[in-house]
Order: structure tokens, then C-alpha cells, then sequence
């Protein structure tokens, strides 16, 4: 009963209603105001470009632009050295002679995973934010906090508005992603490519026109997608935890949303102060803030920045496992605080 109401209160509440519906209407207009040349260039030539590909050829490439020296260049080499039999992996099986959509591939594929997803999982996640720091401080905010925490409950209230707060963030990011996306297939037709490989000599890296689309694993349209969508959850769930931790260790409402805009803001901020290359700017690539930002590389060898293989995922563990114990210590501290 208690769930029930702590996820009614949740999913009728009018900022949150009002936010997904302009989050659905922003999606709308990035799908439909978008340029769609009709059809794909199915008769286009692939070649394989993997053939004999040298993967060293990108490391030297970053470290010469950015002029990147010692153990952080010695970093981004040892990154790609493990990444050429992957190369050559992808060319034995013919991965980059996919056509995909021709000459529209890096468009409409750039649209989709970089420009749609981004959108979409900004959306989620502050939704998933705002819905975790709603719910541990709605007693607060409405003055019946010692009613709650002296009733038979208590303070173990708090166990159900985080498993509340999990259902709401994930439900509402299912309506947010499965509205989003039916409106963007709606407009643009990938029905005749899911079959195809993201890899494809037509597809290249996102804001480094030339380089290849290289993923650690063989990845066609579909499961690329699908893959996407499931890291998308899980920095949900991140950002719902820190939302828990965040709105359960500060006592005020208003406090805990500025409390949380600062780490979010702080995560932000802060990562070029670090080296290229450097351990600690790979460090910063695994927090949540960063894997959005970073979101068009998932599944790729990324930059110079990302100096590990499948950061995304080694990103996602990280910070879901950080951001449990924060908040499972700020549950275990407010049971033992003072009520004032």
C-alpha cells in the first residue's frame, strides 16, 4: 500500500507530468524539423577499408594533434594496439562492406545515436533526478516529516520511496524513449537496415570525419540500438541513486535540487583541467555526466580521452556501484539523525 502511494504521488505530479510532456514535444520537433532525403543509396560500392588497417596510425594521429607525451601517450598506444586485432577481426568478416544508408549513413546515423539519444537521455536521467529528490523530501517540504518518521514506519519509509523512485524513473523512461523513437522511425525509415553493420565503410566517428566507426564488438543497427537503449537505463538508475543520496543527506527541499545541480554541474566542469590521456581524465569519463556527453562513442574506441576499451560499460558498473553505497550511507546515517 505504502508503494502505491508513494508511486501514485510520484506519477501524478504535475512537474513531473509537465516535464515529460515537454520532453516528448522537444523530441517531436527534433525528428520531424530534421532533414530527410527520401530512400537509401542502396546501389553504393562498399569497400573493405579495414583491409590492412593500422590502428597505430590513430594513436600517433591524437598524440601529434594534441601534442600528448610519456605515460599518457603511452596510454592512448596501448588502447589501440589492443584494438587491431579487433580491426582485423572486422575485415575478415566483410564489416565495413555493409552499405547501411550509402552516403546518408553518418547523417542519419549521427542523428539517431548523437543528436535523438542525447536528448533522450538528458531527459531521463533529470527526470529520474527530480523524481528521487521529490520523493525523500515531500515530508519535508510539506511540513509532515515528524508526522511520518513517528509513525509505526518510520524512517523505514525511506526503503520504499527509493524502490518508488526506481519504478517511476524507469516507467517514465520507457514512455519518454518509446514515444521518442516511434515519432523519429516514423519519419525516417531504418526498416531495410537493421540487418546492417555499424561499422559500415560509410559510417566514421562522430566529429572526426575520415576516422572509422570502429566498435570493440560486431554490432548490427539493431543491436546497436538495443545496446544503447540498455545503457541508457542503466545511467537512469545512476541518477536516480544520486537523487536518493543527495535529497536523503540534505535536509531541505530547495537544498537538496541545488545540492544535486552542483555535483552534476562539478562533474561537469571539471574534467579539462585534466590531461589528455591521463588516467584521471579517463577516471572523469566514467562518471554519469561524462558517459552522456560521450554517449555517440559508446560502444567505440572513442577519442583520446577514453583510454579503455568499452568505457561505457566499465563507466556504468563504476558509478552504479559508487552511487549505491552513497546512498545506502546516506539511508544508514539519517536513521541515526537528529529530527529538528
Amino acid at each position: 500500500m505504502l508503494f502505491g502511494y508513494e508511486l501514485k504521488k510520484l506519477a501524478l505530479s504535475p512537474v513531473i507530468i509537465g516535464f515529460v510532456v515537454l520532453c516528448l514535444i522537444v523530441n517531436a520537433m527534433i525528428a520531424i524539423t530534421s532533414y530527410n532525403e527520401p530512400g537509401s543509396d542502396a546501389k553504393a560500392e562498399a569497400v573493405d577499408i579495414f583491409k590492412d588497417f593500422q590502428t597505430s596510425e590513430i594513436a600517433e594521429g591524437y598524440i601529434r594533434k594534441y601534442g600528448i607525451a610519456g605515460a599518457n601517450a603511452e596510454n592512448i598506444r596501448s588502447k589501440y594496439e589492443k584494438l587491431q586485432p579487433v580491426v582485423d577481426e572486422k575485415s575478415a568478416n566483410g564489416d565495413a562492406l555493409s552499405v547501411y544508408f550509402g552516403k546518408q549513413t553518418h547523417y542519419r546515423h549521427s542523428l539517431l545515436f548523437e543528436m535523438m539519444f542525447m536528448a533522450i537521455i538528458a531527459e531521463s536521467c533529470l527526470l529520474a533526478l527530480f523524481t528521487a529528490l521529490l520523493s525523500v523530501t515531500y515530508e519535508h517540504m510539506r511540513g509532515t516529516e515528524p508526522v511520518i518518521y513517528a509513525s509505526a514506519v518510520g524512517r523505514r519509509v525511506l526503503r520504499t520511496k527509493l524502490w518508488a523512485s526506481i519504478t517511476a524513473a524507469a516507467a517514465l523512461s520507457v514512455v519518454i524513449i518509446g514515444v521518442s523513437l516511434l515519432v523519429f522511425f516514423l519519419r525516417f525509415d531504418f526498416s531495410g537496415v537493421w540487418t546492417a553493420n555499424v561499422s559500415s565503410m560509410f559510417n566514421y566517428a562522430m566529429n572526426e570525419y575520415g576516422k572509422p566507426f570502429i566498435t570493440w564488438r560486431c554490432f548490427t543497427v539493431a543491436g546497436y540500438l538495443w545496446a544503447t537503449i540498455g545503457i541508457s537505463f542503466g545511467l537512469t538508475l545512476c541518477f536516480c541513486l544520486l537523487g536518493y543520496a543527495v535529497g536523503v543527506s540534505v535536509r531541505s527541499g530547495y537544498g537538496a535540487f541545488v545540492s544535486a545541480a552542483s555535483v552534476v554541474g562539478v562533474l561537469f566542469l571539471a574534467k579539462p583541467i585534466l590531461p589528455i590521456g591521463s588516467v584521471y581524465r579517463g577516471i572523469w569519463n566514467l562518471t554519469p555526466v561524462w558517459l552522456w556527453k560521450n554517449s555517440g562513442m559508446w560502444f567505440t574506441d572513442g577519442g583520446a580521452d577514453l583510454i579503455w576499451a568499452n568505457f561505457e560499460s566499465m563507466g556504468l558498473f563504476v558509478s552504479l556501484a559508487v552511487l549505491s553505497v552513497a546512498a545506502f550511507m546516506a539511508a544508514k546515517c539519517f536513521e541515526r539523525r537528529e529530527l529538528y
